[in-house]
């Protein structure tokens, strides 16, 4: 990008030049994969991002457990109660499947097939997560507890129901978004998938 901005004819140009190649680097483009060397670094990329994305999944939810459960027995109306109760189960849901897709160990770096194998279900397993029964059904257990958790407090404090349906409906919008934010991903993994299985078999 430095060597082809010396090429950019005026000042303006070169501007838009830099603002795009910027753009470019902070959405961290990488080259595609050409053999199966390629792969082991690949495959160490994928392993620190699932573990930062686990950490950080176990952090709320922990967080989202501990105050809910505590609303559990703290909060006199019934439907305040059941929908903390239903919030805890479907957050513990969603620590199982950050369990599931848990780090693996591996492979070495002279097994180059097995490497390979290893990088493709791992990209099967999280392409899976963002989509089919997976996504669909951490978001069918997830909202029906928050909505009534909000009922139940606008019907302990009226004064508060504005906001409370405000809240409602912020969440409402945020789900509905989650579908083709977790739709892209999985197909960003899948043209991974696509891109290993393009890959030339080791002789």
């Amino acid at each position: 990008m430095l060597r082809e901005m010396d090429l950019v004819e005026g000042d303006w140009a070169a501007l838009f030049w830099a603002l795009g190649s910027a753009t470019a680097l902070f959405k961290y483009l990488e080259a595609p994969m050409t053999n199966l060397s390629d792969v082991f670094a690949r495959t160490q990329a994928l392993m620190k991002k699932i573990r930062r994305r686990t950490l950080k999944g176990y952090a709320v939810c922990f967080v989202v457990i501990v105050s809910f459960g505590w609303f559990v027995f703290i909060f006199p109306n019934p439907l305040q109660r059941v929908g903390s109760g239903l919030t805890v189960v479907a957050t513990l849901y969603m620590a199982y499947q950050l369990y599931e897709r848990r780090n693996r160990k591996l492979p070495s770096e002279t097994q180059p097939s097995a490497c390979t194998a290893f990088y493709r279900t791992e990209l099967e397993r999280q392409r899976d997560f963002h989509r089919g029964p997976s996504f669909w059904s951490r978001l069918v257990i997830g909202v029906p507890g928050y909505l009534l958790f909000c009922i139940g407090f606008a019907m302990a404090q009226p004064e508060l129901a504005r906001g409370l349906a405000a809240i409602a409906g912020a969440f409402i919008v945020l789900c509905i978004l989650a579908v083709p934010l977790n739709l892209r991903l999985s197909r960003k993994y899948q043209r991974q998938i696509d891109e290993v299985d393009a890959l030339p078999k080791e002789p």
